[in-house]
């Protein structure tokens, strides 16, 4: 891990690292619109306020969800859910891109590092730009074509990131001259985090495995005066059952910064993209 570590500090201040500055820049854009009722603010907005509501898509829709529908568009489930979240965010709060930060596993960021005596995540995050502009979203709703073009637009923007995306948090937290341009340019306000397939065991009675007497175990315990990083974080996972794949999407937000009506808007806006 140490040398992960300083590998990393110097990955940071390399040319090629530093070149990709101006696109980062470029794809976080001017000013971004609020989503909650104000700015995410460190000192109220902490994990002591957080608040949780989920949805689960049934297991004969979200099989095609994660098997044939990214089959026949050549994208991955995550890229697909961060399609019809685009398309949700866009219809319940009327605007046309959102920049969410993704998260993912950094374990593989650098290939060269041996990190087989190592134990947990070593999770990686990038904002991307989801700009849904000239879609038809009445029509996604509907499984029109424009379903079809929301899907390849996105595919689009997400993989069109600097580089391999490492870069972003490598500028951003390890270069002391970059930094404090990242820090200037918008944040992102929704957190995403496709965790992936699950196999779980009966339906009925049978705990996820991913929780532990109803806590999640992903994250594991968390200070209660820690600030939130987003205004909405948005975690999807695929439970894999007797009867087929259960795709579970869950929203939390601090409680002061949305109403319960604003999140069951949008959740129910995303399942709607989802059904389309």
């Amino acid at each position: 891990f140490r040398r992960w570590s300083g590998v990393l500090a110097g990955e940071a201040v390399t040319e090629g690292r530093v070149a990709e500055l101006p696109e980062w820049v470029g794809l976080l854009g001017g000013v971004e619109p609020l989503l909650g009722r104000r700015a995410l603010d460190r000192d109220v907005d902490t994990v002591r306020t957080l608040r949780n509501r989920s949805w689960v898509v049934p297991s004969g829709l979200a099989a095609v969800l994660v098997g044939r529908t990214p089959a026949l568009f050549h994208c991955g489930v995550h890229e697909l859910l961060l399609a019809t979240l685009a398309g949700a965010v866009a219809s319940s709060h009327q605007r046309t891109g959102i920049l969410v930060d993704v998260e993912g596993h950094g374990r593989g960021a650098l290939g060269d590092v041996d990190l087989s005596r190592t134990v947990g995540w070593f999770t990686s995050s990038h904002p991307v730009r989801l700009d849904v502009t000239g879609i038809d979203l009445d029509q996604v709703w509907t499984g029109g074509a424009a379903a079809g073009r929301l899907v390849k637009a996105v595919k689009e923007q997400v993989r069109a990131v600097p580089g391999d995306g490492l870069g972003y948090e490598l500028l951003r937290y390890l270069n002391p001259e970059t930094g404090p341009v990242l820090e200037a340019a918008p944040a992102a306000q929704i957190g995403f985090n496709y965790l992936g397939r699950f196999t779980a065991g009966s339906s009925e009675g049978s705990a996820r495995p991913w929780e532990l007497a109803g806590e999640t175990v992903i994250g594991g315990a968390v200070d209660p005066d820690i600030p939130l990083p987003h205004a909405l974080e948005v975690n999807v996972t695929v439970r894999d059952t007797p009867d087929g794949p259960e795709l579970e999407i869950r929203l939390s937000w601090p409680g002061r910064l949305f109403g319960e009506g604003d999140v069951e808007e949008l959740g129910r806006a995303w399942l709607r993209m989802l059904e389309g």
